[in-house]
């Protein structure tokens, strides 16, 4: 009968495989994989339940919902994912953005003002989230951004670019501070690895199994990449020179002791209350 291929009823049929599939939100993920197929945003979905969907949006869809129902998060099979506001796009070779990690950002306008002039870094860019998003907010910073995967590089080369930022924010390989000038820098953003490998055991699936590793695991018990920031940061910032660093929410205690020898170490936290972010003064 025709109403068994209306938008409605491929959702309905979607929405129960990734059910059986049990992975994470299985109704929020089948209306947004079935807006993309359409290229409709998911709000406007309902207004199209009763359109027939032809043979190609039901093969095409179908395909996207045997990618979700193994575990493959959305923002990989979309290839883009929002990030304050902005559209990002995304691979396995990077992270997917959270939204806790835009707490650096905001951070970041509280303390300085559009008509500053500023040079920073963003180590361990990713996506190139934190650098752009900075880079977009002050018209007048420039900026670095290094990585140790080139694959990651690539993809944040290619979202400076869609967000026109490519001429303010130079991206280059490098392990954290390795390779900047001394006292070059007014500030440094960072969402650094900092997983244990006992907690990376913990992961759900869709974080363990797809997304890099590299970009989330660090020695010293989750800290050894902090303890590299806190050594290079100290080389490249300027004497009143800033650290926005992301960091695990049991790990405030060990950052406090990481950046003892600096000026101040503040700690805040996300949406859900959680020790978050910290801001470190040189």
């Amino acid at each position: 009968m025709s109403f068994v291929n209306t938008i409605a009823s491929i959702l309905a049929r979607g929405t129960d495989e990734l059910r059986r599939a049990k992975v994470d939100s299985p109704g929020l993920s089948a209306r947004v994989l079935l807006a993309h197929v359409l290229n409709l945003p998911t709000e406007k979905l309902v207004l199209v339940f009763q359109d027939q969907a032809s043979e190609e949006i039901r093969r095409r869809y179908e395909v996207l919902i045997a990618r979700r129902s193994r575990g493959e998060p959305v923002a990989y099979i979309l290839g883009r994912k929002e990030f304050y506001s902005r559209d990002f796009q995304v691979s396995p070779q990077v992270l997917i953005p959270r939204p806790e990690t835009e707490l650096l950002v905001e951070l970041a306008g509280e303390i300085y003002s559009r008509q500053q002039q500023k040079v920073f870094a963003d180590l361990g860019t990713g996506s190139g989230i934190l650098g752009i998003c900075i880079a977009l907010d002050f018209p007048l910073f420039h900026g670095l951004a290094c990585d140790i995967s080139e694959p990651a590089l690539s993809v944040a080369r290619s979202n400076a670019r869609m967000h026109r930022v490519s001429d303010r924010i130079v991206f280059f390989r490098g392990d954290m501070g390795a390779g900047i000038k001394p006292q070059s820098l007014d500030f440094i953003v960072s969402n650094p690895p900092y997983i244990s490998a006992r907690e990376f055991a913990g992961l759900g699936a869709e974080v363990r199994d797809f997304e890099p590793g590299q970009a989330l695991l660090s020695e010293a018990g989750g800290l050894g990449h902090i303890q590299r920031l806190e050594h290079d940061a100290a080389r490249v910032l300027r004497g009143s020179g800033r650290v926005f660093m992301e960091m695990g929410s049991a790990q405030a205690d060990q950052v406090r002791r990481i950046f003892s020898r600096w000026s101040s170490c503040h700690v805040y936290q996300d949406l859900a209350g959680l020790d978050r972010a910290a801001v470190i003064c040189k």
